[in-house]
C-alpha cells in the first residue's frame, strides 16, 4: 500500500512538472516569434517616407516636451527626383565650405512663417545613420533639438505621421 502511494505521488509530480514545463515553454516560443514579427513589421511599415512632399519644412526654434515649433519655409518649391539629382550632383561638385555657405544663403532668403505642432506618441522618426550606406534609423524625439532641419509629414486633421531630421542648421 505504502508503495503504490510512493508510485502514485511521483508520478503525479511527473505530470505537473512536465506539464509546467509544457506551458512555460509554448508560452516563452509564442512571445519571441511575436516580438521578432512585430519588429519586422515596424521595420517595414515605418523606414519609408510617404511619397508626397513634407508639408512642413524647416529649422526647429524651439523644443518643449513634444511640442516643437518650426520655421517653416513658406513658398519653396519640392524638386523633382530628376531636380533632387541634378542639384546632388552639382553640391558634389562644391567644396564643404561653398555648399554650406550655399546652404546658409538659401536658408537667409528663404520666407519663413513659425508652426507650433504637437509630435504624438508612436510618430516615425528618422534621421541618416551617419554613415556611407544612405541607410536610415528610427530615433527618438529627444533627438530633435533647437537647430535641428526636419521635414514632417502630416495628416489631414494637421496630426504628425512621419518626421526625418535631415541635419542641423547652425
Amino acid at each position: 500500500m505504502k508503495k503504490t502511494k510512493n508510485i502514485l505521488i511521483l508520478g503525479l509530480l511527473i505530470l505537473f512538472l512536465a506539464g509546467g514545463y509544457y506551458i512555460v515553454s509554448n508560452y516563452t516560443s509564442k512571445n519571441e516569434s511575436n516580438s521578432i514579427n512585430n519588429e519586422i513589421n515596424i521595420t517595414k511599415l515605418n523606414l519609408e517616407s510617404p511619397d508626397r512632399p513634407a508639408e512642413i519644412n524647416g529649422s526647429v526654434v524651439s523644443v518643449e516636451g513634444n511640442v516643437l515649433i518650426i520655421a517653416n519655409e513658406v513658398g519653396v518649391e519640392q524638386l523633382t527626383e530628376e531636380e533632387r539629382a541634378e542639384r546632388k550632383v552639382e553640391m558634389q561638385n562644391l567644396s564643404q565650405e561653398e555648399r554650406q555657405a550655399l546652404r546658409q544663403q538659401e536658408l537667409e532668403n528663404t520666407e519663413t512663417e513659425e508652426v507650433e505642432i504637437i509630435i504624438p506618441v508612436g510618430v516615425t522618426i528618422l534621421k541618416g545613420s551617419g554613415d556611407a550606406s544612405g541607410d536610415v534609423v528610427s530615433v527618438e524625439i529627444s533627438e530633435i533639438t533647437k537647430g535641428t532641419y526636419v521635414s514632417i509629414w502630416v495628416t489631414e486633421n494637421k496630426v504628425p505621421e512621419f518626421i526625418k531630421i535631415k541635419g542641423l542648421t547652425q
